[in-house]
Formats: structure tokens, sequence, C-alpha cells
């Protein structure tokens, strides 16, 4: 567990230098300090807590002085209205059912009073023709609209956490010089672009976006009421690149792994981290991929050094690591809910199947409905605070969409591979898996489409969900710190003789009443901001 404290105070001092508080934040450090010499030099009895305390203000102080080495790109664009901009495209783009995206650095814009120099890093939206890629020089008119003045509250957010200057929404396009088209880069994003022809074309319609968008995280083809309906439903998640994506990859190296036999372990081992690495490189190295990828790939080594993988420990490492490289990764509302959805998972999802069991629940539903509360409720502070809203279908529609990810998965792997060979066999692996995506498109559609599926709710502020985090944290540790708590009433039961036997019948109670109070918290807190 020191581990996973050191992340969560390195995780602070980040987020207060991330947050702007970088002033206050060395401040209360150097005071913390302080304050510590003071209790190292007065109690040197209790010098091994101490020790600890100052690592962990040592590891959030690191954080706060990592945020000071990455310093945000400045923008000089010149006065007036922007009408056109050419500049360099900094990353391959996405191609959407209408529109290409793309990452571009400005070099020269376009006012009333002709070209000026200029230096920016907008989001930029394409006419789908003509065709460009990462390197190369464009020129593209339309409307630009800085990342200040927009009114979509969301998307604001989402731009000034990428550090991106603005939105420009190009009308026509032109390229002025070609980027290379050789190298690892390239090929990757001709082979991502075969991939998703040779899918469409074997799985067509709605149900080809969607094996798409859940084997390589793209949902830009699908339809835009397709995509509202995974969003109403709270299943968007499905096709974001996660643990999912990294455990089917992992299991079907287990499967391979396992016909090799004992003796060959190590091999597989190495073999399944480098598959699991390949199809990050491939598919593209997003936040929520790699922290998925180093907690598999941390899991792995522990197999292959025969220790016992810690799941919590995996994730603080992964995420030390993340932040470390990048800072501006904790920005990532992906990767903020992708941690927390893994910790509720870890920490909850258990002790939830195994409660319902006792309930009289199956085995084969306890586990998944244990799974899916364990999530939402974990990554319903930060849902809340970054979209104000709640589904009341959540629980059923991902009971249902959520079994039918793996063999959508293994079925685009098996259709973009038969479709390498000549006959009809791509054609038939296409039609079996058009039947599970028909299948959780039908779920998520007529879920979404019920009326008042999303309850909207103001947005709290981070002390808010702080105050959530806490009563989810408490909540969880009951299990935990109870049989401690219930050897503490036995103790002072002892000492006081005659109460002993009422502290103990009551610790239950005290329990139950904290475990009640915690929910209630929770709850408290949703109700308040929805009224």
């Amino acid at each position: 567990m020191a581990l996973v404290w050191l992340a969560a105070a390195w995780l602070v001092g980040l987020a207060s230098g991330l947050g702007g508080m970088a002033d206050p934040g060395w401040g209360a450090f150097a005071w913390a300090g302080l304050v510590l010499l003071a209790l190292a030099l007065l109690a040197p009895q209790r010098l091994r807590a101490i020790v600890l305390l100052g690592a962990l203000l040592g590891a959030g102080a690191l954080g706060l002085w990592r945020t000071t080495l990455s310093a945000s790109p400045v923008a000089a664009l010149p006065a007036g209205e922007i009408v056109a901009i050419r500049g360099v495209v900094l990353d391959w783009p996405t191609r959407g059912a209408a529109s290409d995206t793309a990452l571009v650095a400005v070099e020269e814009a376009r006012v009333a009073t002709g070209w000026q120099a200029a230096s920016a890093r907008v989001r930029v939206t394409l006419p789908l023709a003509p065709t460009i890629g990462k390197g190369d020089r464009i020129e593209t008119s339309g409307r630009f609209e800085v990342t200040e003045r927009i009114a979509l509250v969301g998307f604001r957010e989402y731009l000034l956490r990428q550090r991106l200057h603005g939105q420009f929404q190009g009308r026509q396009s032109r390229v002025l010089a070609v980027g290379p088209r050789a190298g690892p880069d390239a090929w990757r994003a001709l082979g991502l672009t075969a991939l998703v022809e040779r899918l469409r074309l074997h799985i067509p319609g709605a149900e080809g976006a969607l094996v798409t968008g859940v084997l390589l995280g793209d949902d830009n083809f699908l339809p835009i009421h397709t995509q509202a309906a995974f969003t109403r439903t709270s299943t968007s998640h499905i096709m974001a690149l996660s643990g999912w994506n990294i455990a089917i990859v992992a299991g079907l190296c287990a499967l391979i792994g396992r016909r090799l036999g004992r003796g060959h372990s190590r091999l597989w081992l190495a073999g399944s981290a480098l598959a699991i690495w390949l199809f990050v490189l491939f598919v593209g190295a997003s936040p929520t991929l790699l922290r998925a990828a180093l907690m598999g790939t941390l899991y792995l080594l522990a197999e292959a050094v025969g220790r016992r993988g810690d799941a919590l420990n995996a994730l603080a490492l992964a995420a030390i690591a993340m932040t470390a490289l990048d800072p501006d990764v904790l920005r990532d509302i992906g990767f903020q809910l992708s941690c927390a959805a893994t910790i509720g998972l870890i920490v909850a999802a258990g002790p939830l199947a195994r409660t319902l069991q006792r309930w009289r629940f199956p085995a084969l539903l306890a586990a998944p409905i244990g799974a899916t509360l364990a999530a939402e409720w974990f990554t319903l502070p930060l849902s809340l605070h970054h979209f104000g809203r709640i589904s009341r279908v959540t629980l059923p529609a991902n009971l249902l969409a959520e079994p039918l990810v793996a063999p959508i998965m293994a079925g685009g792997v098996v259709t973009a591979l038969a479709s390498l060979l000549p006959g009809p066999l791509a054609t038939v692996c296409g039609l079996l898996t058009w039947l599970p995506a028909r299948a959780m498109l039908l779920i998520v559609e007529e879920f979404g489409a019920l009326p008042q599926v999303n309850e909207p709710l103001a947005t709290p502020g981070w002390p808010v969900v702080a105050a959530l985090y806490a009563a989810l944290g408490v909540a969880s540790g009951v299990p935990r710190w109870g049989p401690t708590v219930r050897a503490l009433f036995d103790t002072v039961g002892d000492r006081i003789s005659a109460p002993h036997t009422v502290a103990k019948q009551l610790t239950p109670w005290f329990l139950l009443a904290g475990g009640v109070l915690c929910g209630v918290t929770l709850g408290g807190w949703v109700l308040l901001l929805g009224g």
C-alpha cells in the first residue's frame, strides 16, 4: 500500500501544479516540512511514521515540481477575423463519415489585410477531399474560433486540456507540400486505413462501424443518433480502447501459452507482452490503453519472476510513469475515468459480488452486476463533474451490452484476417460478426430511446468530487478495517469488563451505520446537486 499512497501524493502535487496552485502549493509543502522536522526533534520515538509522512510530502513536492518543466505553448495570432490558415499537420487525421479532423501547427493566417505570420496549435475539421496526412503543409479556408470564446463548455474544456488555441472549421482545403509517406508511423496509418476498409466491406452499415469502434476505438463512422444513444445509456466506454482490449489480447495469448506447457511459460509471457505492445502501437497509444498495457505488462513481469501481481500497485506504477512522462495526461478525462473504474473493480467488485450472492443472486449474474456497479459508482463523481448528468439505464444497458464486446472484437479480428484470403470466408465471418454487433446496437438504441433516460444535474466542483470519493473510500474500506474495529472493541471490553458484551454486540451495528452513512453521503450529494 505504500506505493499507492506515494502515487496519490504524487498525483496531488501534479494536480496542484496543473490547477495553477503552484505558489500556494510550495508554501504548503514548506510549512508541512517544517512541522515534520519539529516533530522529528520533539518525538524521536515516532521517527518511522515521520519518515513515511516525509516520503509522501516529497512525492507531492516532486509532482508539483514536474509541472513546472512543461510550459504551455503561447499563441501569436493576427488581429481581426481569421478566414484561412496555412500550417503543418501534426498527426494522422481522424477520418469520419463526413469530414477529417486533424491537429495543425499554424504558420500563417489570413485576415482582411492579407496573409500574416502566426503561431498556434488548432484543431481543424477538413473536407474528406483532398486526402491529407501527417507532415503535409496545407491551406484551408473557413471559420476560426479562439478556444476561450467557444460557447460549448465541454468542447471548450477539451481544447483547454489539450492545450489547443482554437477550432477551425475548414470548408475548402488544398495540400501545399506533401509530407513523408515512409517509416513506421506512415505504415501504421496506412495499415489502419486498410483494416477499416476491409471491415466495412465485409460488415456493412452501422454494424461495421460498431465493430471498427470496438476494435480500434474509433466511433466516427457511427450515425449521429447512434453515438447519442451510447452517450445517453453510458455505454460509450465500450468503444474506448482500454483494459477490455488488453485483456482479450492477453487471453488469446494465454490460450496459445497453455498449448506450449509450463516448461515454456516465460516464452509465452514474453510473447504476450510483445503482442500487447504491438497492439498498442498499431491502434494508437491513448492514455487509457497505455494505462492498461502498463498494468498488463507489470502483471506478466510478476508472473515471470514468480511473484504474485498486485493490481493496485500496478495501477500506481502505471499512473506515476505516465504522468511523469507527460503531466497533461492527468487532464485527460479518459485517463481519469479509466483509473477510477479500475480502482472500483479492484476494491469493490469482489465484495459486491459476494454480497449479491448472499442475497441469493446466481453467481453468473452476481459477478457482472458487482463489476458494473463498482465501475459506475467509482466513476460517478468524475462523470458528474465533467458531464453533469446521470443515466437511469446504466446498469441494464451495460449488463446486456458488455458480454457482446468479446465476440465482436474477436469476430472483427477473424474477419480482417479472413479478408486476406480468397473466397467467401471473409463474408461468412463478417456475417457471424454482424449478429452480435446488431444485438448490441439494438440494446443501446432501445434503451437510449426511452423517455427521460438522462437526469441532468448541477456540475459539482472538485471539493465535492473529493468528498464523494472520500465517502466511497470509507465505504469500500469497511470490510477491511471492520475486524480491526471489532478487535478494538474487544480490547476495550476486556479492560472495562462489564460493558464487554455490550461493546461486542454493538460493533456490527457501528459498522453498518458507518456503511449506511457513507452511502447516504454519496446519495445525498447526488440529490442535492440534482435539486
